[in-house]
């Protein structure tokens, strides 16, 4: 008869050593809570959706049993170690006679069977295990049946809880008592595969010495390794994270829980020697392991075989500390084996966890705010509380350490037994100016130099020199400008080709973990990176002075001859006055940027610099360029951006070099520089925002080599000889042109473009990075048919656009005619007139759409019409519409905004059947409306649903009803606010007066005249965590239900934060006077 099989949740080594894994098998297995038994209040923590639980991501540490006795017996005979005398721990040679082989008599036997002489002795061997082991096997089948029988008992209430049931107070003291069977099954049942009480006592490894982590996050992390580490398919983690951040740390506690848990026979920790090679790595891991004859030979496989037969033989985990690159384990002799020894690694990069091919791994992020402040005070051991005036200091000192543990711990070291205001004011400043010494540079310079790569690196350092901390955030577009501007991508190939290099430098440097803060689309470099940049760069070639709070330039000997680059934007200067000139020929980028007081350059400093090829006065408030600008004909990047005061450039004819004239927002600039149609090398020219409306005539058909393009308006047959252009924005003043750039994108196969047509010339352009097109008015619009190039004054658009904005068509009355348009991701009509239908439409991955304002607008779709990856939908002023009909899997979220006829937003069989993903419903201003879901509720019919928001909806009585809430198990949170007809929240149902939301959190409830009740009934609501009531006079109870004590009486559930209310609402409510004794709780929650 199969034994029962139970997985036992417990947090690995917590104050306790109790969960002792047993064999695995294929026997599906059930949730036992076994750590830490439930008591009635925690029960909605273990009966919610699983993805709703959070902090419990984490997989249990596995606990199973055989599946049967004959599996028991077959694992019995391969895996169970040879018994042991209880005196002297020698192995036991005594055989019972019952199962005694006689050796006489199978010596005695003929020739011929020798087969069974050369495998007797093995089957021998394993029948005296077993025989030693049948007792274990009895006993093991009876903690089977009584575990068995715990499960059973301990899902009838859970079962019980979950449909509303009270349960008696037997039952709850059941739960204590389960915890102590659970514990006693556990110490126990000690028996898996390689795991016994004689192979722990055989273990060479020693605890580590830790120190006390921070903040939760490290916690699971441990928990998430640990887990891991007990499934038998996963065999190589890898726990990767930029230097300082604390991985050696959190794994230092894995080691020690292992050693804690008798799954594994042994754990070995070695830190990868910087001199890296197979011979080296050999020698460390037979140091750890014990393989004291491997240094007597010197080749390399044999000591590999060595090795792979020495591990071969144990149960173990091998943790590799600080491993900075890939090598193959076979080379070195690790066995990685089911079973066998496991592999987890430390590494600083996310390549290398891929390249040896870790099966899991998790990073190790930087601490938040917080956690951060945490760890600065528990190593600082200040003694009583820091005075306010100090602690506002340490706030500012730990933000500069951008969450690195390393850095953290310096300083606080640094700032023991501290006392005086100066000191810290004075290791503040050391740090914003970055003139303090820290050991965590060199630790910092290590994982700089793990990137190998000469590209990366000074990709690396241009970034960390370019760009501040929390002040700005550039995105990876404009990361890549600055690549290209300097030249750190080589300068040749296709806008397109730049860019695809350029991203791949961010990912191998966001993979690399130089630093914690490149994520998918920002970076914020911390003081602690920038100080260890500047040591690494030379001070005779780059002088680095940005964001000090200069309100001069540095006097001229700070200009030395030989500097390459200057970095002094960010800061107050307001002037470069006559006497400064410096003289320094190897100058090749110059960074004023952001000086937002900046108003005039002398003529004489430009003089002598004559290498310069980046200029930077983005950002300042120049109001004009001094003449001797125009010699600088290295020049290639000439940067203005946002020099909203700028008025004149001189001539730009001498700048033959120049590949970059970005004037975006020079607001007070009307014309372009003399000579512009000399710049044939140009690739690259910004003119929005400001007041130059186009180019004069001839200057584009010089431009040959344009790769990018913004301007306001363009004139037809501009784009003549613009062959190169991949990046174009512009705005067109008729459909003509607007069709002949749309024709001209399509067969230069441009991959980033917005076009505007009859749109205002200083509407600001969404960021450059996709394809869209924003009509404000037109007759008609039509997807371009190959070849076409205008049709009966239809707006054409390129059959790739993304994004797609049309107001005031009046020439169409559905979509459909529109034609098919693949790539298009996002779709808003404006006031079209004319609109009756949306038709069957060819947009296969829009992910939004947006209606607004189509007054005869009556139905969405055809029947079915489906659109397979539609996220969101949102509609406004929709007078005739009356329901949602969207055949949509992928959306979640509908959003309606006065729609005067619309009764209900969606039927129950529709949102069953075809919105099976939708999470957020959210109506304002509906005068009709009813309900929110309409119709009979299908059997067996779940909803995703977790959010409803309705606004200004006076016609809805009850908002929800109690059998609706069986089908939407993950409902979060409700609000409701100005509606003036809702008496009821949660309205009754005949014959049922009970139900639950197990996962409500936020319930907000404002302006709500004639509301009398929250629900009709009661509803369990144990997750729930803030709660607000606004202006609603005729409520008299909040009546959710609340979990009980041990004594029946009620409690505020130990999720509730936060309870806001005004005092009228406060005063009127009446309280159950059996709730008085949680008056001290309830204090603290409502504000």
């Amino acid at each position: 008869m199969p034994n029962p099989s139970f997985d036992v949740i417990s947090a690995v080594g917590i104050g306790s050593s109790a969960s002792i894994p047993l064999h695995e098998t294929n026997v599906p297995s059930q949730s036992l809570l076994a750590q830490n038994m439930i008591s009635q209040r925690d029960f909605s923590s273990y009966t919610q959706h699983p993805q709703s639980r959070v902090g419990y991501s984490i997989p249990p540490w596995n606990l199973s049993y055989p599946s049967s006795s004959r599996d028991l017996a077959s694992e019995a005979l391969i895996n169970m170690p040879g018994p042991v005398n209880a005196e002297d721990g020698e192995p036991n040679t005594e055989v019972p006679q019952d199962v005694r082989t006689d050796d006489a008599l199978v010596d005695s036997r003929p020739s011929s069977c020798g087969l069974v002489d050369q495998n007797t002795p093995a089957l021998k061997r394993k029948l005296e295990e077993l025989s030693n082991r049948e007792a274990d096997m009895d006993e093991l089948e009876a903690w089977c049946r009584k575990a068995k029988r715990i499960k059973g008992e301990y899902w009838s209430m859970v079962q019980a809880y979950r449909e509303g049931r009270s349960l008696a107070p037997q039952q709850i003291k059941r739960v204590d008592d389960f915890s102590k069977e659970v514990e006693d099954i556990l110490g126990h049942c000690s028996f898996r595969k390689g795991s016994t009480t004689h192979a722990a006592g055989c273990r060479k490894s020693s605890p580590l010495v830790t120190t006390e982590l921070v903040g939760q996050k490290s916690e699971e992390t441990i928990e998430k390794i640990c887990a891991y580490l007990m499934k038998d398919e996963i065999f190589i983690i890898g726990i990767y994270g930029m230097r300082g951040i604390g991985k050696t740390a959190i794994l230092m506690h894995v080691h020690n829980r292992i050693l804690e848990n008798h799954a594994f026979s042994d754990v070995f920790w070695m830190t990868v020697p910087r001199k890296f090679s197979v011979y080296e790595l050999q020698d460390e891991i037979a140091n750890a392991i014990g393989l004291e004859n491997l240094s007597k030979d010197k080749d390399v496989k044999r000591r590999a075989c060595a090795l792979n037969r020495h591990m071969k033989e144990k149960r173990a985990v091998l943790i590799l500390d600080d491993l900075w690159m890939h090598f193959e384990i076979e080379d070195v002799g690790i066995p990685i084996e089911k079973g066998g020894l496991k592999l987890v690694l430390t590494t600083q990069s996310l390549d290398v966890c891929h390249k040896m091919l870790c099966q899991k791994y998790i990073k190790i992020d930087s601490l938040d705010g917080w956690d951060s402040c945490s760890l600065f005070e528990q190593r600082l051991r200040f003694g009583g509380e820091l005075p306010s005036e100090i602690e506002e200091i340490v706030q500012s000192i730990v933000n500069r350490c951008g969450g690195l543990p390393l850095g953290i711990i310096e300083i606080a070291t640094r700032m023991r037994g501290i006392r005086e205001v100066h000191e810290w004011k004075g290791m503040l400043q050391k740090l914003e100016y970055l003139k303090v010494e820290l050991d965590v540079f060199k630790r910092l310079k290590l994982g700089y130099m793990n990137l190998g790569d000469s590209q990366l690196q000074r990709c690396f350092l241009h970034l960390i020199f370019c760009f501040k901390l929390q002040e700005f955030r550039p995105n990876n577009t404009k990361l890549i400008e600055t690549f290209i501007d300097e030249g750190l991508l080589g300068g040749m190939g296709t806008r397109q080709e730049l860019h695809d290099q350029g991203y791949s430098v961010l990912d191998k440097l966001r993979n690399g973990c130089v630093w914690d803060d490149i994520d998918k689309e920002y970076l914020v470099p911390s003081t602690l990176m920038r100080g260890m940049a500047l040591h690494i760069m030379k001070s005779t070639t780059h002088m680095v002075k940005a964001y000090m709070g200069l309100k001069e330039i540095p006097e001229e000997e700070f200009w030395a001859y030989h500097l390459e680059k200057v970095f002094l934007q960010g800061n107050y200067i307001k002037e470069i006055p006559y006497s400064i000139s410096p003289n320094c020929p190897q100058l090749t980028r110059l960074s004023l940027n952001d000086n937002v007081s900046l108003e005039a350059i002398h003529e004489s400093f430009f003089k002598h610099l004559k290498g310069l090829k980046v200029l930077d006065l983005s950002n300042t408030a120049i109001t004009k360029l001094p003449d001797s600008i125009t010699h600088l004909e290295s020049l290639e990047a000439l940067l203005l951006q946002e020099c909203e005061k700028l008025y004149f450039i001189p001539s730009v004819r001498k700048l033959g070099s120049l590949k970059k004239l970005d004037l975006n927002g020079c607001a007070m600039l009307d014309e372009v520089p003399e000579g512009m149609e000399m710049l044939v090398k140009l690739t690259y020219l910004d003119l929005v925002h400001t007041m130059v409306k186009t180019l004069p005539e001839g200057v584009l058909r010089n431009l040959v080599n344009l790769q990018y393009l913004a301007s306001q308006l363009l004139r037809v047959g501009e784009e003549g000889k613009l062959k190169r252009v991949e990046r174009l924005y512009c705005a067109a003043p008729n459909v003509e042109v607007l069709n002949e750039w749309v024709r001209f994108l399509e067969q230069n196969n441009s991959q980033c473009y917005q076009l505007k047509l009859n749109v205002s010339t200083y509407d600001p352009f969404r960021h450059p990075s996709e394809r869209s097109i924003i009509i404000k008015s037109c007759h008609s619009i039509a997807a371009r048919v190959d070849g076409e190039i205008s049709r009966d004054g239809h707006a054409l658009l390129p059959k790739n656009v993304e994004v797609l904005k049309v107001g005031q068509c009046g020439g169409l009355t559905s979509l459909c005619k529109v034609g098919p348009l693949e790539n298009l991701e996002e779709l808003e009509i404006k006031e079209w007139d004319k609109l009756e239908g949306l038709g069957a439409i060819n947009f296969p991955h829009l992910r939004e759409l947006k209606i607004i304002r189509c007054s005869k607008l009556k139905h969405l779709f055809e029947e079915m019409q489906g659109l397979p990856c539609l996220q969101r939908f949102e509609i406004q002023d929709s007078e005739e519409l009356e329901g949602i009909n969207i055949a949509a899997p992928s959306l979640e979220d509908i959003v309606v905004n006065k729609c005067p006829k619309m009764k209900r937003v969606v039927e129950w069989e529709w949102l069953a059947t075809h919105l099976p993903n939708l999470k957020l419903i959210k109506i304002r201003d509906c005068e009709k409306l009813e309900e929110i879901i309409g119709g009979p509720v299908p059997s067996g019919a779940t909803c995703l649903l977790t959010e409803f928001i309705i606004n200004g909806c006076n016609n809805v009585r009850v908002l929800l009803r109690h059998d609706m809430l069986l089908h939407l198990p993950l409902l979060q949170k409700i609000t409701v606010e100005q509606c003036k007809g809702v008496e009821v929240i949660i309205g009754h149902v005949p014959n049922m007066t009970h139900s639950s939301v197990p996962n409500l959190t936020d319930l907000s409830l404002y302006d709500l005249p004639e509301l009398k009740s929250i629900c009709d009934g009661t509803v369990s609501c144990v997750s729930i965590q803030h709660i607000g009531i606004f202006k609603c006079p005729k409520l008299k109870r909040i009546s959710l239900r609340l979990p009980q004590l041990d004594n029946g009486l009620p409690t505020l559930p130990r999720s509730l934060k936060k309870i806001l209310m005004d005092q009228q609402t406060w005063d009127s409510l009446d309280w159950d006077p059996t709730f008085s004794h949680s008056s001290v709780r309830l204090s603290q929650v409502v504000q």
